[in-house]
């Protein structure tokens, strides 16, 4: 088992199956101790924009640091938050995540990944997984990749979500491993 250590908690309703696929999937493709708890049903109202009814994102992963961030300095503890509220950053109409690697801290936004799926689809399971494995990426120290089937491609929109893989391409897999992070054989394109 690595010495990486995730912690996922939820803020929504009816989002367990969510979590729990997060966290099987970040314990395969890392080998990593993995613990998650579903801990809130709403956010603070003061991390609302009215006027947009989006929730700002580095806000949320502020928040969530304040709540969280002790337990996580100078370990290689992470925490990512799934969340079921509408999100945007300056400068974007909104974000299907957003990673804050200093903090140590990733959020992954629901409702725009719900496009044209049931609830509790396999398809809404595959696109929060993908978000996941990209955004936790992003707090490992991996940037956006050109590969379009690699996880790390940048998704501007559901489609691309949909097109890419949950997988790291072989180069960002690489990338990990000269920091010491292995990634298993299974969640690398082959």
């Amino acid at each position: 088992m690595s010495d990486l250590y995730f912690k996922i908690v939820g803020i929504g309703e009816d989002i367990e199956y969510l979590i729990h696929d997060s966290a099987n999937t970040l314990y395969e493709a890392f080998k990593s101790k993995v613990t998650y708890d579903v801990l809130f049903k709403d956010l603070p109202t003061e991390l609302l924009n009215p006027r947009r009814n989006q929730y700002r994102a580095d806000m949320v992963n502020l928040w969530l640091y304040n709540r969280f961030g002790k337990a996580l300095a100078g370990t290689t503890r992470y925490l990512v938050a799934i969340v079921d509220v509408d999100a945007y950053v300056p400068g974007l109409n909104f974000v299907f995540g957003l990673a804050t690697p200093p903090l140590k801290i990733a959020s992954v936004f629901i409702p725009r990944l719900r496009f044209m799926v049931k609830p509790r689809s396999t398809k809404l399971i595959e696109r929060v997984r993908k978000e996941v494995m990209h955004e936790v990426g992003h707090l490992l120290g991996l940037e956006h990749c050109s590969n379009p089937l690699c996880v790390m491609k940048f998704s501007n929109s559901i489609f691309d979500t949909d097109s890419k893989s949950w997988k790291y391409c072989r180069l960002c897999a690489s990338k990990l491993m000269l920091v010491g992070i292995r990634v298993n054989e299974n969640y690398i394109l082959s």
